[in-house]
């Protein structure tokens, strides 16, 4: 039996490897979020954070918005979340919401890593907006 860091270093890694197929822009900008994520939940709080992307992702069919768009459904794989992952987020007890949200912190150092290795993006990259 896998212990969930193992699931999660899985999971993350196969993800990632999916951007990799993305053109460079959508890579680097993937790539940039995954380094400001985690500081704009700490920050935000989850809720607002997915928000945030949510709104990036529906501004446009950018490549801004296809980076936010695939980290919003990586996120919703994580979390392993049916539907509106906002909505099921938003709609969460308190005791859920802390979970989703130290779930996805405690996973997202895979996500970041895989960035750097799979994707060549630095924190340096680009990100947040």
């Amino acid at each position: 039996m896998k212990t969930r860091a193992q699931q999660d270093m899985e999971l993350a890694e196969k993800l990632v490897r999916e951007v990799e197929q993305q053109k460079k822009e959508v890579r680097d900008i993937y790539g940039g979020l995954c380094h400001s994520f985690p500081v704009m939940v700490r920050t935000c709080g989850l809720c607002q954070a997915l928000a945030f992307s949510k709104a990036k992702a529906e501004g446009g069919k950018d490549d801004r918005a296809r980076a936010h768009s695939l980290l919003l459904n990586h996120i919703q794989h994580l979390l392993n979340v049916q539907g509106d992952l906002l909505q099921v987020v938003r709609d969460a007890s308190a005791s859920e919401y802390m979970l989703y949200t130290r779930r996805v912190l405690s996973a997202w150092i895979y996500f970041k890593r895989f960035a750097e290795s799979i994707l060549k993006v630095s924190s340096a990259g680009e990100g947040g907006e």
